[in-house]
């Protein structure tokens, strides 16, 4: 079901095929982080969240990722307190209550991060970019630069469309 979220909702709609989705999460994904005040996740998603590499998917496969929410306040005591995500919300992240994963940075991923593993059809995509980092950059450059220039046509409400935000108000 969260696949076909993926893919019918939110990518395919746009013109991008497998692939793509996943060079553009795998290549978006090593950037920035979640916040719990702004989206109720949190933490990053990779150790280095500021500069480009394949290690969005080597970790997704490599790692061992545990289900989370607000209430696992074992986190805290590991000193990964930063990856709680806020209350009602769960989360991956590659720590466990019994130590496992405490040298490795504090990350996180999301429920349709982990789909990129879960799902044979994007696993095989996720495989060959966590194995060439080369790849994964020529090919996040290309979707990137498509979904850039796909605009914007049809996601204005009407009102704000016909007359701008004044005529909304």
């Amino acid at each position: 079901k969260l696949c076909g979220h993926i893919r019918d909702e939110v990518f395919y709609r746009m013109g991008f095929g497998d692939r793509e989705i996943v060079a553009l999460l795998c290549g978006g994904h090593v950037y920035g982080r979640c916040h719990r005040g702004s989206s109720g996740y949190a933490g990053a998603w990779v150790e280095h969240p500021t500069r480009f590499s394949n290690e969005y998917a080597t970790d997704m496969l490599e790692d061992e990722w545990r289900l989370v929410g607000h209430e696992d306040t074992w986190l805290d005591d590991m000193g990964a307190a930063e990856l709680r995500p806020a209350a009602g919300n769960r989360q991956y992240v590659n720590k466990c209550p019994l130590g496992t994963g405490g040298d490795d940075a504090n990350q996180m991923m999301l429920l349709s991060d982990m789909a990129l593993a879960w799902d044979p059809d994007f696993r095989v995509h996720l495989e060959a970019f966590a194995a060439d980092e080369a790849m994964l950059a020529r090919e996040f450059g290309a979707a990137f630069k498509k979904l850039t220039e796909l605009g914007c046509e049809g996601v204005l409400q009407p009102e704000v469309a016909a007359g701008g935000l004044a005529a909304a108000r």
